[in-house]
């Protein structure tokens, strides 16, 4: 018999993909080919990174300016954006009610002259050399 399934029930098996993008904890930066022209972030993660840096504001009056669909869902219309300060430079993400995390779009890296090299696991900017981390 399993130790597996008499320490572990099916709600903690799922709770961490529910609660992931939650505003308790900052998840990052993530490259995202799926997202082509559109850097977006969910409410929560860009809460999440306002109680580590109170610096960084959401500009409502871009509100509606971006609407974005995730697969089969509904579209969800941006509720602001908000200008992030990085290590490759500063990327506008809009921000969506959306369990999302930072997810940092193609067109942004294209802008940035940033690419992902998946054999160092690195994002590269000329000499600049960030380490992505595989969650």
């Amino acid at each position: 018999m399993s130790l597996y399934r008499h320490t572990t029930t099916c709600r903690l098996l799922y709770a961490p993909c529910r609660d992931r993008y939650t505003r308790s904890v900052y998840q990052e930066i993530l490259p995202n080919t799926g997202a082509a022209n559109v850097s977006t972030v969910g409410k929560e993660q860009y809460l999440a990174l306002i109680q580590e840096d109170p610096t960084v504001t959401m500009d409502i009056s871009t509100a509606g300016k971006t609407s974005i669909k995730f697969g089969k869902g509904s579209v969800t219309v941006s509720i602001g954006t908000a200008q992030i300060p990085t290590e490759i430079g500063k990327i506008d993400f809009e921000v969506l009610d959306a369990p999302t995390p930072f997810l940092l779009c193609l067109a942004d890296m294209d802008r940035l002259k940033v690419y992902f090299n998946n054999t160092t696991d690195e994002l590269v900017q000329g000499n600049v050399r960030i380490p992505v981390i595989r969650k």
